[in-house]
């Protein structure tokens, strides 16, 4: 894979723990209520991950961390004590200027926590969706910190490297409630900001919520999702005025200051190894991929076992169809250029001059990109891309 390194430089850590889960959450996570309550099974976490860590870098000899991405379920739930414990064990192996990133809830933003996360010189990524309270309640977050409190007390505190992740498309959500979260941006001025579009996952309450809405049984006017046009919309204009901010497109859900791109997710995006600790991690060391069990009581048990064993997980071996597969839809989304030789395995080069006629791709040096135009379709240019004996 390309970028890939003798050993991998890049750790991802995965915390399955949320005090409840949101209506349209799908993602790996484990409602315990307040920290307080599930403070040993928080503990026997941590001490987990330590071990985990151990197995793996006895594997692959890791030498130097240069960036570490500690994301959830809700990181910040551990408090700053146990995300102290938790990076411990990393610190001899950090780069001077390691990026370490910590995905954090407003509501976990206490004064101590924010002293934490500056001393520690953290990248704080604020799980904002949106700074309207009534959209997040939409989404089933319900607890009531303040997304701009907690951002101005981290501020405060002496953090330089603040995130926020916000949504669109959501339910009932207009286009002016946009305006006023890119108002806020602009008031705030994070040096990072993150806009997903809502998907609507099979299963999730909100899932559910919705399909009782369309069929009349949630009472009057219950919220219903934008249209994809209106989406567009949303879209086009974010990237629009976060460009008119001097915030760069530089993925397709991500935008940064200069100097401020999220180095952990731009190693994902230009095909480095990387290590993933935890339940549900995910790591990728040259051709093997392997992606530990979804299930946080397994996990517990096999690394706290004496002697302790590593999680249950699945194994896959990537094969030059797939490596050439995921190498263009990960440069698709920062609209970096890939040798067309990295691409051979699955290219169908009959779909290139149609889609550089579209605009939506460039061929110059011998090097594909999808140009700014195709990353608004950046999926359905890369399909067009594959041949299809490479499905």
């Amino acid at each position: 894979m390309a970028g890939a390194t003798a050993t991998p430089r890049h750790l991802y850590v995965h915390v399955p723990f949320c005090r409840e889960r949101c209506d349209y959450c799908d993602f790996s996570s484990v409602a315990v209520g307040e920290p307080e309550a599930a403070g040993s099974r928080l503990d026997a976490y941590v001490e987990a991950v330590h071990v985990e860590w151990e197995i793996e870098n006895a594997r692959f000899g890791v030498g130097r961390l240069e960036t570490v991405f500690v994301g959830g379920g809700t990181p910040s739930l551990l408090g700053e004590a146990r995300l102290e414990r938790l990076l411990e064990p990393l610190a001899p192996r950090l780069t001077p200027h390691a990026e370490i990133t910590v995905e954090t809830n407003p509501e976990d933003v206490t004064p101590e926590y924010a002293d934490w996360a500056a001393a520690r010189r953290l990248r704080v990524s604020l799980g904002v969706q949106s700074f309207d309270r009534r959209l997040r309640e939409t989404l089933g977050r319900r607890a009531a910190a303040d997304p701009e409190t907690a951002f101005t007390r981290l501020r405060e505190a002496g953090c330089v490297n603040l995130g926020v992740d916000l949504m669109f498309g959501l339910p009932g959500q207009t286009l002016a409630e946009i305006e006023v979260d890119l108002e806020v941006v602009d008031h705030l001025r994070p040096e990072h900001v993150s806009c997903y579009e809502l998907t609507i996952a099979a299963g999730t309450v909100l899932a559910a919520r919705l399909e009782l809405g369309a069929a009349g049984r949630l009472g009057a006017d219950p919220p219903e999702l934008p249209d994809d046009d209106c989406t567009a919309t949303m879209f086009r204009r974010i990237i629009a005025e976060l460009g008119g901010l001097g915030y760069a497109w530089y993925e397709v859900s991500n935008f940064a200051q200069a100097g401020r791109r999220c180095r952990h997710n731009v190693a994902y995006w230009r095909g480095c190894d990387y290590l993933g600790l935890g339940p549900a991690a995910v790591s990728t060391v040259g051709a093997q991929r392997r992606r530990n069990a979804d299930d946080a009581g397994a996990y517990l048990k096999a690394l706290l076992a004496a002697p302790p064993a590593a999680p249950p997980r699945e194994v896959e071996h990537l094969d030059p169809g797939m490596r050439a597969r995921e190498r263009l839809f990960l440069a698709a989304r920062t609209g970096a250029p890939v040798p067309l030789a990295e691409l051979a395995p699955a290219l169908d080069e009959t779909a290139i001059e149609p889609l550089a006629d579209g605009g939506f791709i460039a061929v110059r040096g011998g090097r594909l990109r999808v140009t700014r135009k195709g990353r608004h379709v950046a999926n359905e240019v890369c399909v067009r891309l594959f041949r299809a004996s490479s499905f």
